[in-house]
């Protein structure tokens, strides 16, 4: 009675809320009574209690407790345990529903074909002869309508069981799944942690295959992305090298869960293909599950590209695993087969688990790469002469950004330079024409910021990490310096900066070549000039120009300052993805037959670019 009132009183709570519980469930929930192992315990503790010397309690009370508390545990496992199934036999909830009756009878019919052509060979045996299948088929009823037309459990195109028939199949392929996780942690694919995460994906997306399509990677993107807090990390004072660590830890859980993810759903989709062929519903809880995989695998794709050590790690320590877990249970076999004898096994056995403990207490570890190697293969610092490297690279600052984060913003001063080591980084800009770029990308090995460091100007774009980069920041004092130690090291700086504006300012021409071919381009296919007030430039027709600094005028122009794109009036404009009309609202692009100079000096590189058939050369002439 009193079970009855609760639920009665909070029955609307609870139809309307979480799962939802209907009336008979809710007489269910009523009838089941009180099971015994929390309030026995807690029985057990008042008699505990009133044993002990204290005014509160009589022992007589504790005993009463004891005695009434055991008296109900029985009879609800005598009276309410023995007639459940009755009960839930007439309020009729142990019955089929008919999407799970016509797919029993499918799987029933599949099975027993299958049975029969795995066991055909069985009819007629080597030493006792043919078998009596007539015999076989009396004690195995099933066998008497397999020849009978057995329909598809999905033929049926009513939305209601069209309905049923999706969320049964969601439940099917995510039972799979959860199967595989299983199998992977035994193969030593996955750690029990990395398990646990993948299961209770699982368990919630299971709570919503009726109303949402297959969701379990929903409750793993946030173990596989960088958490927000990682961007104050990065920029707290905590040593460099525990960032680090604690970035290839993330990395590596990441890792762990989206090869999972992916290989749980490629064989949940395979097997789900396997049994119920080419049915709608199979093909779109296939679809479905190849579209919540795209992220894994990119995610997969961008530590490739940025740590393909890590990667290499994680297969290594999968397929040591996995050797040793096969020698071993090779061993136990020829021991079941006679063929070794027990010690012998044990001798064997205990070698193979000597190698797997020793793997589990001290697996491969990440090496990252030394900074020292990265800094030296970076174009910038590698030409540079050895007398002004070394104080160079004394003075970097090493960092590892997430995903998302901001180098510098655009209209803010520069502080430094970016030298990229690893990862990919996307420049974005209001007052630069970022749309004719199809791919604004500067992978690694790019100098980002110098141009700006050089010339005091703000940053002119924003500079957003698109995956996890290893980058190292110098700042714009040491620069100065290096930049007043000799003007050829000068010069090259100015060459290098160039490299990045070409690519900012003229995307169409400049993205499909990679950054080392822009730098290549612009030391040995191009010329750099400082030009003097008055003096005038003129651009061929098939001549490119880029002022770096000082100030130009053309005709009925305005001052053109840096930084700049200049063209012959010649030049066709479509070929730099531009129009006509645009040339007058874009201050960083200026046609003319000449230009001249209006400061003390400019700076200016001109590129020579071959044109065939009224398009770009596959590459510009001076490469």
């Amino acid at each position: 009675m009193a079970r009855a009132a609760v639920v009665g009183a909070l029955y609307l709570l609870l139809r309307y809320f979480g799962y939802g519980l209907d009336f008979k469930e809710a007489i269910i929930i009523v009838w089941s009574g009180l099971r015994g192992a929390v309030s026995l315990s807690l029985a057990l503790s008042v008699k505990h209690a009133s044993d002990t010397a204290q005014p509160f309690l009589k022992p007589e009370v504790g005993t009463m407790f004891v005695f009434f508390t055991g008296g109900i545990v029985f009879l609800t496992l005598i009276l309410n345990g023995s007639t459940t199934q009755f009960l839930l036999h007439a309020l009729g909830m142990d019955n089929l529903s008919v999407t799970k009756l016509r797919m029993l009878n499918y799987a029933r019919h599949e099975i027993l074909n299958k049975t029969l052509e795995a066991f055909g060979d069985l009819k007629d045996d080597e030493e006792l002869g043919p078998a009596d299948w007539v015999t076989v088929k009396k004690y195995i009823t099933g066998l008497s309508n397999l020849e009978d037309e057995h329909a598809h459990p999905h033929d049926d195109n009513h939305d209601h069981i069209h309905t049923m028939n999706l969320r049964d199949g969601r439940m099917r392929l995510l039972n799979g799944v959860q199967a595989s996780y299983w199998a992977m942690l035994d193969e030593g694919r996955i750690t029990q942690a990395t398990a646990n995460i993948l299961m209770q994906s699982v368990d919630e997306a299971m709570d919503l295959v009726s109303s949402r399509p297959l969701c379990d990677w929903n409750s793993l993107q946030s173990n596989v992305h960088f958490p927000s807090y990682y961007r104050f990390l990065s920029a707290s004072m905590l040593p460099q090298s525990f960032i680090t660590y604690f970035t290839v830890q993330r990395l590596e859980s990441g890792c762990y869960i989206c090869a999972a993810f992916l290989r749980a759903h490629r064989i949940a989709r395979r097997q789900l293909q396997d049994f119920l062929g080419d049915s709608e519903i199979a093909k779109i809880v296939i679809d479905e599950s190849n579209a919540g995989g795209e992220e894994a695998r990119k995610f997969l794709e961008e530590v490739r590209c940025t740590f393909p050590q890590l990667l290499c790690v994680l297969k290594s320590r999968q397929v040591t695993y996995a050797v040793l877990t096969h020698l071993s249970e090779n061993v136990q076999n020829l021991w079941k087969t006679g063929l070794l004898e027990e010690k012998e096994m044990a001798h064997l056995d205990d070698a193979w688990q000597t190698d797997l403990k020793k793997l589990k207490r001290n697996p491969q570890l990440v090496k990252m790469p030394r900074v020292s190697d990265l800094l030296g293969a970076h174009p910038l610092v590698s030409m540079l002469p050895a007398a002004v490297r070394a104080p160079l690279l004394s003075n970097t600052k090493e960092k590892v950004k997430g995903h998302g984060a901001a180098l510098y913003m655009e209209g803010l001063r520069a502080t430094g330079i970016w030298i990229v080591s690893i990862g990919a980084v996307k420049w974005r800009s209001q007052r630069l024409s970022s749309r004719h770029s199809l791919h604004p990308i500067f992978s690694h090995g790019s100098t980002l910021g110098l141009y700006e460091v050089l010339t005091g100007k703000s940053c002119l774009c924003d500079m957003i990490t698109d995956s996890l980069v290893r980058c190292f920041f110098i700042e714009a004092e040491k620069i100065d310096q290096l930049r007043r130690s000799d003007p050829s090291v000068e010069a090259f700086l100015w060459q290098e900066s160039a490299a990045v504006i070409a690519k900012l300012l003229i995307p169409r021409v400049f993205e499909r070549m990679t950054m080392q071919e822009t730098r290549l381009l612009v030391s040995t296919g191009s010329t750099m000039n400082l030009y003097t007030k008055g003096e005038d430039i003129i651009l061929e027709h098939n001549y490119i120009g880029i002022i770096l600094e000082g100030t130009l005028k053309a005709e009925n122009q305005n001052n053109i300052v840096p930084p700049g794109v200049l063209l012959p009036s010649s030049m066709d404009l479509e070929l730099l993805g531009l129009q006509s009309s645009e040339m007058n609202n874009m201050d960083s692009c200026s046609a003319a037959n000449s230009f001249q100079v209006e400061a003390q000096a400019a700076r200016v590189i001109i590129f020579e670019v071959a044109v065939h058939g009224g398009q770009w050369a596959e590459e510009p002439a001076g490469w």
